[in-house]
């Protein structure tokens, strides 16, 4: 028996019955290697998993072999990052996360960059299958990494910039990405490599002494960060000394901060514009731009409909950033600013997570009395049942029992007066005519 070798588990050979008997093909995603808890490793047919797994990635390529087509490859690349092991084992799974081939590999030792000698290391796994429609070869392209040996064959010059004639040069046709033409150097303006190089500050330095650079439009900076030229304590200037490979900084950095200059970068020396990265975070005065855009900043939006304002919406959904008014429990969490302004006043909710909004439905709203003493004895928020003011029904009538009037010989009269009973009159509430809109709170 070889020293190395590859074999199907008992579930790889159980998944290429099924694909064959179903005629659905197995996909193989992912490589893992390890280093055997330390020791040479015997591969078992019943293995599940790698003796000790140290690191899995997506598998780089599948490709079948051109004389054999049951034959196929499956290839990992370790990045240059990833290291400080020994490579003993490997195992392919599939789209099922099953443990499809696995094998051992001659001890090979992954250093890391802390050693002194790190680069991508790329391990090509052979297996057979039992019929070339069993593995499919779906790879994602967006995980594809390109072995260094594949770039010098493959990215040339001749594939990179074709065409031309000898003594001739390549310029921009328009903005475009690659879309060059080809013409004689004197068509063309004269442009300028940028030069850059680094140094290390020490502790309390200032003074910092160019060696491949020039302080014409120089660009500094410092861990990454581009700082100014100009006289503030983030600045910097040229040192009159010798103006043209000295600059003075404004201020001391930590010991060990990388200084990046760069010679005839892009606007030189000149004020930075707006970095996309930074999301405006960098304009200097944002007061003063947003005054020239004409638009507020969050906190003085917030003050035009603070959280809490009440109001009333034509539609059947509260619009975005407000609530229904109709009692519900809703996260003290997702709606702070809102609890912050109502409390509990309103319900507590679950005690913990929630709180209750304002149940406004089929309600009339009442200002405040708030010492006025026209509705005492009312708090905020509290809800008032409806009442009839105190008031009387008077009415007179003539009445004359047991006496008569001279009615100038007229037969004498009398005026009876008869219990009469009112009936109930009305609807099922006293209210004013109005009109129902959907009562919504400001979150």
């Amino acid at each position: 028996m070889p020293d190395f070798q590859s074999i199907h588990t008992d579930y790889g050979l159980q998944r290429m019955a099924a694909a064959e008997a179903a005629g659905e093909p197995i996909n193989i995603t992912e490589i893992a290697v390890g280093d055997g808890n330390g020791n040479p490793v015997e591969i078992t047919q019943d293995q599940t998993t790698l003796v000790r797994e140290r690191f899995r990635a997506a598998v780089n390529r599948v490709y079948r072999d051109p004389e054999r087509d049951n034959k196929y490859t499956a290839e990992l690349v370790i990045p240059a990052t990833e290291g400080g092991f020994t490579l003993r084992e490997i195992g392919l799974f599939d789209d099922q996360g099953g443990l499809f081939v696995v094998g051992n590999l001659p001890e090979t030792y992954k250093p890391v960059a802390a050693e002194g000698a790190f680069a991508d290391t790329i391990v090509r796994f052979e297996f057979l299958v039992t019929n070339a429609t069993v593995v499919t070869l779906q790879i994602d392209p967006n995980v594809a990494v390109a072995s260094q040996s594949w770039i010098i064959n493959n990215i040339t010059m001749a594939t990179l910039l074709p065409g031309g004639t000898t003594g001739q040069v390549a310029k921009k046709a328009s903005n475009a990405d690659g879309d060059i033409i080809w013409s004689d150097p004197g068509e063309f303006n004269i442009t300028v490599d940028t030069l850059e190089e680094t140094q290390t500050l020490a502790a309390g330095q200032t003074q910092i002494d160019l060696a491949v650079c020039t302080t014409r439009g120089l660009a500094v900076y410092i861990e990454g960060v581009r700082i100014n030229m100009g006289a503030g304590l983030a600045e910097w200037a040229v040192n009159p000394a010798d103006e043209d490979t000295s600059l003075i900084l404004g201020k001391s950095w930590p010991a060990g901060s990388k200084v990046l200059l760069v010679q005839n970068n892009p606007a030189g020396s000149a004020a930075p514009p707006l970095e996309r990265d930074k999301n405006l975070a960098d304009v200097p005065d944002k007061a003063a731009g947003r005054n020239h855009l004409g638009v507020y900043s969050k906190a003085e939006s917030d003050l035009l409909c603070p959280p809490g304002t009440l109001a009333y919406w034509p539609g059947t959904t509260a619009p975005s950033g407000w609530l229904k008014r109709n009692g519900a429990a809703v996260s003290r969490v997702a709606y702070a600013r809102l609890f912050a302004v109502l409390g509990t006043r309103f319900g507590a909710g679950d005690g913990f997570n929630t709180f209750n909004l304002p149940d406004d439905r089929g309600e009339f709203i009442r200002g405040l009395d708030d010492g006025r003493g026209v509705d005492t004895g009312r708090v905020l928020g509290s809800w008032q049942a409806d009442e009839f003011k105190s008031h009387a029904h008077p009415f007179s009538a003539a009445q004359a029992i047991g006496g008569y009037t001279d009615n100038g010989g007229a037969p004498d009269q009398r005026v009876m007066v008869s219990e009469t009973n009112t009936g109930n009159a009305g609807g099922a509430e006293t209210r004013p005519r109005n009109r129902a809109y959907l009562a919504i709170i400001k979150f």
